[in-house]
């Protein structure tokens, strides 16, 4: 490789790595001047994050790969009207307001697997949700009938298993496990109600990660 060529390959490994180096802010600032490698830096930096906490919701990878690519294509558009002091913060409210189009255009669905396991990890760690997924499940319960709701508050809320509810109730293991499994089905049939705050709450978490 001649010198000369070699000087100025060193000089774009050392540009690319100063690029990597600087704080979001000064990439914003190249983006809104049209610089593209702040772009790429941009796009390699957060794209994978965003992917994959609309991948947990969706189940589909063409479907999270088509956000992702609208989201960035959204964002180099609007380069130069872009006022932003956070852009991972406004990248969790732009990657919220995409997967709620796609569920309201039914360009997409939630896998209710999501939900499922919301459901079933209530108060197991109550640091794992927001205060409002807490409400909509209390919300839930306090509509269970009270023989369901009482085998189910045994079950998450005081961590009984099921043959120490049987024991305690004087009913059999069978019926404990149809009672855990009603309430589990109208817990989720009634969260797929909330579904936009729901995926909401979801994606917060999970950009979070």
């Amino acid at each position: 490789m001649p010198y000369q060529s070699v000087n100025r390959f060193t000089a774009a490994m050392l540009h690319d790595k100063e690029y990597q180096m600087w704080p979001d802010a000064r990439l914003l600032e190249q983006l809104r001047l049209d610089d593209r490698k702040a772009f790429e830096i941009l796009y390699h930096k957060y794209s994978s994050k965003l992917f994959y906490a609309a991948y947990n919701l969706f189940r589909d990878k063409d479907v999270c790969e088509d956000l992702v690519q609208e989201l960035f294509i959204d964002l180099w558009t609007k380069r130069n009207q872009l006022n932003i002091t956070s852009l991972e913060a406004y990248l969790k409210v732009a990657v919220r307001h995409r997967v709620l189009f796609y569920l309201r255009t039914k360009k997409a669905s939630v896998d209710l697997t999501v939900i499922e396991t919301l459901v079933e990890k209530y108060s197991a760690d109550s640091k794992l949700f927001q205060d409002d997924i807490a409400h909509l499940l209390e919300d839930g319960v306090a509509q269970l009938p009270e023989k369901c709701r009482q085998i189910f508050t045994l079950s998450r809320k005081e961590y009984l298993s099921n043959k120490e509810i049987a024991t305690r109730l004087n009913i059999s293991i069978k019926t404990v496990e149809n009672q855990i499994t009603i309430a589990l089905r109208y817990l989720r049939t009634g969260l797929t109600d909330y579904l936009p705050s729901v995926v909401a709450l979801v994606l917060l978490h999970m950009f979070g990660k």
